[in-house]
């Protein structure tokens, strides 16, 4: 994307590929989160009384991962969501533009965005 003062140009194939790597980054991290959440929850009860603070530090352990796997899934989710927002609106004002110019300035007629 070239941005200066007067003018904003969107890069199209670029935004796709953008999003189409963060859609499959976030699902791949959702898949994660959810893989980390079993981890947290293995019984680990056979580790006895000796076991119980690591147990237990493996527990919070895994289960803090897992939530921050679920944050960067919803992140690169909402950034993809952003871009592809993004990709719209300049593509309609792009359009509206274009249609606002056809007809109004004479030889404009064919102008399409």
């Amino acid at each position: 994307m070239e941005n200066n003062r007067d003018r904003v140009v969107w890069d199209y194939p670029a935004a796709a590929a953008y999003t189409t790597a963060a859609d499959r980054a976030a699902s791949l991290l959702s898949t994660a989160r959810d893989h980390a959440a079993t981890v947290a929850g293995l019984d680990l009860s056979g580790l006895g009384l000796l076991g119980a603070e690591f147990a237990a530090a493996w527990n919070q352990a895994w289960g803090d991962h897992s939530g921050q796997l679920g944050t960067a899934a919803a992140v690169t989710d909402g950034y993809s969501q952003a871009v592809t927002g993004w990709g719209r609106v300049l593509g309609a004002v792009d359009t509206e533009s274009a249609e606002q110019i056809a007809g109004t300035i004479p030889g404009t007629d064919e102008i399409r965005a």
